[in-house]
């Protein structure tokens, strides 16, 4: 994965040429949205988010499955994703382009729908609070920014941007109806489901549910 490589790429699909400083910083803002997101879904008021989410479809996740799902798995897929879309590489290499194009749409659909579906959404129907809910507001401008930026790269293969772009969104829709079956096929952690606008229920608390220490 070499720095000219990386800078071809980002030269044929942004508006910025082959500019290191506008390619790296870029690149880190990105991975930084993406943690400042994930940390605050993690440890923000409400938090963490797979015990929020949990509550609302009355399954219990162990601590341990939801740090490893909810923060380090995707924290970890979306630098990737972003690092393919703005680098057009990965740790394993150079890519094709239309794999760039892929994770470009990848990128704005996860974004616009972890904010819509995830957050927005579910703190309008009474799930209050949502953790995470103030820094989709910079998930927003991410995505506004790569669709007028990284145009070039969305038109290098229209198709694949389009399934980049179903693919993040889907992953994010599918979500809660994941946990809902959750709950339906492992008895041992259905609990009270959480009915807005009431509070988040006692269950959900530090130790409170069955089997929180392991």
């Amino acid at each position: 994965m070499s720095t000219a490589a990386m800078l071809q790429h980002f030269a044929g699909v942004s508006v910025f040429g082959p500019s290191s400083t506008a390619m790296f910083l870029i690149l880190f803002a990105d991975f930084a949205a993406t943690l400042g997101h994930t940390l605050q879904e993690w440890k923000g008021r409400g938090g963490p988010l797979w015990r929020n989410f949990g509550a609302i479809a009355g399954v219990w996740i162990p601590g341990w499955l939801g740090f490893a799902l909810f923060f380090v798995g995707l924290t970890l897929t979306q630098w990737l994703v972003g690092l393919v879309a703005i680098t057009g590489s990965w740790p394993g290499g150079e890519l094709a382009p239309r794999f760039g194009a892929i994770a470009l749409g990848a990128l704005i659909g996860a974004r616009l729908t972890d904010t819509l579906v995830s957050h927005v959404l579910l703190w309008a129907l009474g799930y209050r609070p949502n953790p995470g809910l103030s820094t989709t507001s910079v998930y927003v401008i991410e995505a506004v920014f790569f669709l007028l930026t990284f145009g070039r790269g969305l038109a290098v293969d229209r198709a694949a941007a389009i399934w980049g772009i179903a693919g993040g969104t889907g992953f994010f829709v599918i979500v809660l109806p994941s946990l809902f079956l959750l709950r339906l096929l492992i008895a041992s952690w259905r609990r009270d489901r959480w009915i807005p606008p009431g509070p988040m229920p006692p269950w959900t608390q530090d130790g409170a549910s069955l089997g929180a220490a392991v």
